[in-house]
């Protein structure tokens, strides 16, 4: 069997015929010190629930990834990241203790000083060391609700990682948007922006007025895979890219539309029609020649005909425990479309990424094979995979994925 959280792996972290273990009802808030920051939740408690309760408090995960439908319990188990890796780090580093039902039915709590060989093991352990029953952790003191951001164009992708440079130490939040449509010279070309977390006398909206907005449009069925094609995204990244200028452009934004933009449009997903799509993350360590590479790699990948709906790049810093995915780089995350084309390239993405020293996100893996995860994640993956098959001998906790690779 295996634990779900709420389904937002990408690949099949949670997928096992066999049996899956759903966490939903695992959904109870016990202990919250308003003073401290310091609360204690069941695993399948979501971060967009957690934050519903927390920011009116004036509190706030220190890690947020790209979606707020992740349960807690989903975030360790994938050790999740945000737009503020390289100044807060992974998710586990904000979390203080974990009670984790093992194999063998015993329920542990472990934490950084407690059973730490178990703790780190499960942070990013995609589920192989049992189920986490609740997670206790720290959070971040805001004084608003809102963020001032700065948003300007970048014409390449050396404009685009000196503006991670120019802001990674004084920005709470990087991200950058990347044409990936643009051609040439052009390539790499996109939108940077930074934000930082402002207070309410700076026009920052008041915390107790704060909610999770319900989704403004909602995607009603599947949208037929032939409409959203390479043409329709040419056209919306051009126009994208031609909303902003050189010039910084300075406004303060709510925490939905910054944090969450994807999550505000209901159903999303179903845009890709029905046979879905991968979202692929690849991340380049911070190199004399990071920018050659990242270039080659978008490049290669237009030259296979191929194409991305959306294309984010991220600066990181070293994580930490066997299993973390970042390490000091950028990384970039595309979102192919399912066909055939796609599946033949991404092992030969995979192959790239690898011989260059990268690595690639196991959250949203789907094709990753059992030599190059270990060629990517190094000799401390060796040592995790002993470790995981010595404490669940009887394979009681296996995925798709984990059969792929072969953990157990």
């Amino acid at each position: 069997m295996i634990a779900r959280g709420m389904g937002r792996a990408y690949g099949d972290a949670a997928l096992q015929p066999l049996g899956v273990v759903s966490t939903e009802r695992l959904n109870r808030f016990m202990e919250f010190d308003t003073t401290q920051g310091i609360i204690r939740a069941q695993g399948g408690v979501s971060l967009a629930e957690l934050m519903a309760i927390t920011i009116p408090k004036g509190w706030m995960p220190y890690t947020i990834p790209g979606t707020r439908y992740v349960s807690l319990g989903g975030a360790m188990a994938c050790n999740v990241h945000g737009k503020n890796h390289c100044r807060a780090g992974d998710f586990a580093e904000h979390v203080l203790s974990i009670r984790l039902v093992t194999p063998s039915g015993e329920a542990v709590e472990c934490s950084p000083q407690r059973n730490p060989n178990l703790f780190w093991a499960t942070a990013g352990g995609m589920g192989m060391t049992g189920i986490i029953e609740s997670v206790t952790m720290k959070l971040k003191p805001i004084r608003s609700a809102s963020l001032a951001a700065t948003t300007y164009r970048v014409d390449s992708l050396e404009d685009m990682v000196a503006a991670f440079e120019n802001y990674k130490d004084t920005a709470d939040y990087m991200v950058g948007w990347i044409d990936h449509m643009a051609k040439g010279d052009d390539v790499g070309r996109g939108i940077f922006e930074a934000a930082n977390h402002i207070k309410p006398e700076d026009g920052g909206a008041a915390l107790e007025k704060f909610t999770m907005d319900d989704p403004k449009i909602t995607i009603p069925c599947y949208i037929p895979s032939f409409v959203l094609n390479r043409y329709v995204m040419a056209i919306y990244n051009r126009l994208r890219f031609k909303k902003y200028s050189a010039w910084r452009q300075a406004e303060i934004i709510d925490f939905n539309t910054f944090f969450h933009p994807l999550d505000r449009l209901g159903h999303w997903y179903r845009l890709y029609g029905r046979q879905g799509f991968f979202q692929y993350q690849a991340l380049f360590p911070e190199t004399h020649d990071v920018v050659t590479q990242m270039r080659t790699f978008l490049n290669a990948i237009q030259k296979k005909n191929l194409f991305s709906y959306l294309a984010v790049i991220k600066y990181h810093r070293d994580g930490k425990g066997p299993m973390t995915f970042p390490v000091r780089g950028y990384s970039i995350a595309l979102d192919f479309p399912n066909t055939r084309r796609v599946r033949a390239v991404l092992p030969q993405l995979d192959r790239w990424i690898s011989d260059h020293g990268g690595r690639v996100y196991l959250a949203k893996d789907a094709m990753l094979t059992p030599d190059l995860f270990h060629t990517m994640y190094g000799a401390q993956s060796e040592d995790w995979v002993r470790y995981v098959r010595a404490a669940d001998p009887e394979k009681k906790f296996t995925s798709l994925m984990s059969q792929r690779l072969e953990w157990k």
